[in-house]
């Protein structure tokens, strides 16, 4: 009787990183409905202590609201990117098993400013801009109220 083999056992490493990413991945989705989701009750609670009119208090808590939000997210998503990064030597392990394989996938550097700042974070960033831009109409007098 035989033990499993070295490809059987990297596919279980690939299968558990995979299914660990997944969840990194689906934590990133959840954080952006959970950042809308609080905006409203959040904006609501800040009105109603200021007579149902907008004030620097309801923007400073819109804006922290989303960094925050911006930042659990980042976090999230750099966790994701380095278990990514994980399953490449393990990849490139098997791709020599079967030479010649080149369809080995590549990772750039992940750093936390890269996680930050990347195409999945534009909602925050647009969200952001909008409360400054709302913040700003306020301050400008458009916003009265």
């Amino acid at each position: 009787m035989t033990g499993p083999t070295a490809d059987d056992l990297d596919k279980d490493q690939l299968d558990q990183l995979h299914a660990a990413t997944v969840k990194a991945s689906e934590a990133c989705l959840e954080l952006k409905k959970l950042c809308a989701l609080i905006l409203v009750p959040v904006g609501t609670i800040i009105a109603s202590f200021g007579d149902k009119k907008p004030g620097a208090a309801l923007f400073v808590a819109g804006l922290l609201v989303i960094i925050g939000f911006w930042v659990a997210d980042s976090f999230s998503y750099y966790y994701q990117r380095k278990l990514r990064g994980a399953m490449i030597p393990i990849w490139q392990r098997r791709a020599n098993r079967c030479s010649p394989y080149p369809h080995v996938p590549t990772s750039g550097a992940v750093t936390p400013w890269r996680s930050a700042f990347n195409a999945s974070m534009a909602y925050y960033l647009i969200l952001a801009l909008l409360f400054v831009l709302a913040a700003w109409a306020y301050v400008v007098g458009w916003l009265d109220g």
